[in-house]
């Protein structure tokens, strides 16, 4: 049975949408595309991930690849791009009333110590309710690389037989599945609180408290 729910963070909890945010702080369409060769291409973005840089690091590395006025999108785009997109809050409601079922509510993810500050501005209410996290950044391992799924079922004493985690990325749910985890492919909010209403109506360790018909989150 289920009773641990593992979360990613990007297009999960939170947008992740690099060309709106390009779009955004970069206007002029050969200035956002020097950018993103800069910030995206150049790996620098993947290395805060991995750990490997720190974000004043690759911001500084990806600005000396560009003209001095670029500087400061690129400052934006690594410290800021969380401003400019949405949030999934109703998702994150479904998570307080599932946390409050008795569910145990973890996230997995990709990311660097952007983390803090998107939990800082207030974009992930979630955060009180979590019974812990793992962060790329912070482990040296990427998804889909076992290590990072290992290491949450290690910290957090957990078996993955007794979670699900939800990704938008299906290399990193076949890892997730061989390990043993129930999986679902994130695609819309909607159907993502569906998708995981449904599972935990036949799978599900706890008896859900919501009398809302099901029907209210098909997408």
């Amino acid at each position: 049975m289920i009773k641990n729910l593992v979360f990613d963070l990007g297009n999960v909890l939170i947008e992740w949408n690099p060309a709106k945010i390009l779009t955004y702080f970069a206007a002029d369409e050969e200035d956002r595309e020097r950018v993103r060769e800069a910030v995206f291409d150049s790996g620098l973005w993947a290395r805060t991930d991995s750990g490997e840089l720190s974000l004043e690091e690759a911001s500084r590395t990806a600005s000396a690849l560009l003209p001095p006025e670029l500087a400061s999108a690129v400052q934006n785009i690594f410290y800021h791009w969380y401003e400019v997109v949405a949030v999934y809050q109703d998702l994150q409601k479904k998570i307080e009333a599932w946390s409050q079922q008795g569910y145990r509510i973890y996230i997995l993810s990709t990311t660097c110590e952007i983390f803090y500050h998107i939990e800082k501005a207030g974009l992930l209410p979630i955060y009180p309710l979590l019974s812990g996290y793992i962060l790329s950044s912070e482990v040296g391992a990427v998804k889909p690389d076992r290590e990072i799924y290992l290491e949450l079922l290690e910290k957090y004493h957990l078996q993955a037989e007794e979670c699900v985690f939800i990704d938008d990325i299906e290399a990193n749910l076949e890892t997730a599945a061989d390990l043993g985890f129930a999986t679902i492919l994130a695609k819309s909010e909607a159907e993502n609180i569906w998708s995981l209403e449904a599972l935990l109506a036949v799978q599900g360790e706890f008896q859900s408290s919501d009398k809302s018909s099901d029907l209210d989150f098909l997408p």
